[in-house]
């Protein structure tokens, strides 16, 4: 079984907060896996990543791949309540199509963060040609996060916006081990590795500091990350041909 999956670095597997759920998911299902590096979604169904391959069959997409898992045996909710999963559900939907947003946006169109990620997602350019190959990637997320609206909103309007959402995650955390009690879920795998790449961008902007300034979400993230994150840094990257999406 290969994942194949956006690169990452000595602290993230993947830079890609999808690819890293998938990640969690696996350890959390005890699969035996590899990475597979890719930077290249052109030629994978539905044009993204993750995409995991099981023998001649590929599964894109992470929600996908978790109904996967589970259909094979794996239980990512053992122990909650029909009520708790709808929540984890819910809590899920609302990070992965907000606050992803949210990551993303200050990743690609914040101007003290994306020299930083620039260099980052495009390292293996040759460096007289990365900033015009980045730029030409930066371009299709710029238009996408405008479409969606995200980039039309004031920097205030996206912190209100944003600032519900994780006033949301600091209710149901509270003051437990993982969002639904002292062991993780599936929840927790595509939560956690949202706010630790938040937590990660190199300046602090008003997501950052937004998510900063929860006490609760720094060691939650770090209990995540010692009880379902893999060690060791993905290796295989190749040249970038497309953009990143996350």
């Amino acid at each position: 079984m290969h994942l194949i999956m956006f690169p990452g670095n000595a602290a993230l597997p993947s830079h890609s907060p999808f690819c890293l759920k998938t990640i969690c998911l696996l350890e959390m299902a005890g699969i035996k896996w590899q990475p597979e590096i890719s930077v290249d979604v052109s030629v994978q169904p539905l044009g993204k990543l993750p995409v995991l391959r099981v023998g001649d069959r590929l599964i894109p997409d992470s929600s996908n791949i978790e109904d996967y898992l589970t259909a094979q045996g794996a239980d990512f909710y053992a122990g909650l309540s029909d009520e708790q999963k709808g929540i984890a559900h819910a809590l899920k939907s609302m990070v992965e199509h907000n606050l992803v947003l949210g990551l993303v946006h200050d990743r690609w169109l914040d101007e003290r963060v994306w020299p930083i990620m620039r260099e980052e997602f495009f390292a293996a350019v040759p460096a007289e040609a990365r900033e015009m190959v980045a730029e030409e990637g930066r371009a299709p997320v710029r238009t996408g996060l405008t479409s969606q609206g995200i980039a039309r909103f004031s920097p205030e309007d996206r912190h209100q916006r944003l600032g519900r959402d994780l006033a949301t995650l600091e209710t149901v955390l509270g003051d437990q081990t993982y969002l639904f009690g002292d062991l993780p879920s599936g929840a927790d795998a595509a939560i956690a590795p949202v706010l630790d790449m938040i937590l990660r961008l190199p300046a602090r902007t008003e997501l950052r500091a937004a998510v900063e300034d929860i006490p609760t979400f720094a060691p939650y993230v770090s209990r995540v990350r010692s009880a379902i994150y893999p060690g060791g840094k993905m290796t295989g990257c190749a040249m970038p041909k497309q953009a990143l999406a996350g």
